[in-house]
């Protein structure tokens, strides 16, 4: 059994038995990568580790308020502007040992970096100002001694992306358009044809 099977069972463990480490509660209003709703959330991991990521956004010129937080994001941020970015740390052993976040973009410039801290609750949180939409990677870099594998190996890299517009591909927006296009045509024919079909009243 390799490490990220031991991971998943973890995860399974932990979504079904107890979310009180979690930041946000497991279920209800988690989005996933697809966009959509469901138990598991923004799930991510690789080889060694597996983690639960969550985008707090809110309208330009207004602060974040602890009290009241909009519906978590995945990794597709609609907007640019303050955000708080939460993950749920779902390794158990991990929350005691030392974990950093770093978040930068594609040129590399690096918009936030925590210090390496423990956290006994699973979550590391940090808050970053989005400013240019583009894409950005979130790395979680965990000291884990028991590991034996370099930590720029072993880290949770999270690709984002920032107020970027999803556009269809062009072969998909071809094949809609010409279903569109088929589907009209077999109506008109439809109610069309019968018409000319209909014999003619004789006098």
């Amino acid at each position: 059994m390799n490490q990220l099977t031991k991971n998943l069972i973890s995860a399974a463990l932990l979504l079904t038995s107890s979310t009180v480490f979690a930041s946000i509660p497991l279920g209800g209003v988690r989005k996933s990568t697809d966009g959509k709703y469901d138990l598991y959330g923004c799930m991510q991991s690789n080889d060694y580790y597996i983690a639960n990521f969550a985008a707090f956004q809110t309208p330009v010129g207004k602060a974040i308020d602890p009290k009241k937080m909009p519906p978590p994001e995945c990794v597709t941020l609609p907007a640019l502007g303050q955000t708080q970015i939460a993950v749920d740390l779902l390794d158990k052993d991990v929350r005691h040992k030392e974990v950093s976040m770093k978040i930068s973009g594609d040129k590399g410039e690096v918009l936030l970096e925590t210090p390496p801290t423990m956290a006994k609750q699973g979550v590391i949180t940090g808050t970053v100002d989005f400013k240019t939409k583009g894409a950005y990677t979130v790395v979680l870099t965990i000291t884990d001694n028991d590991l034996h594998t370099p930590t720029e190996i072993s880290a949770l890299r999270i690709p984002i992306t920032v107020a970027m517009d999803i556009v269809e591909p062009a072969s998909k927006s071809a094949m809609l358009s010409f279903f569109g296009f088929m589907a009209a045509l077999a109506i008109a024919l439809a109610v069309l044809l019968p018409r000319f079909l209909k014999p003619k009243a004789t006098a």
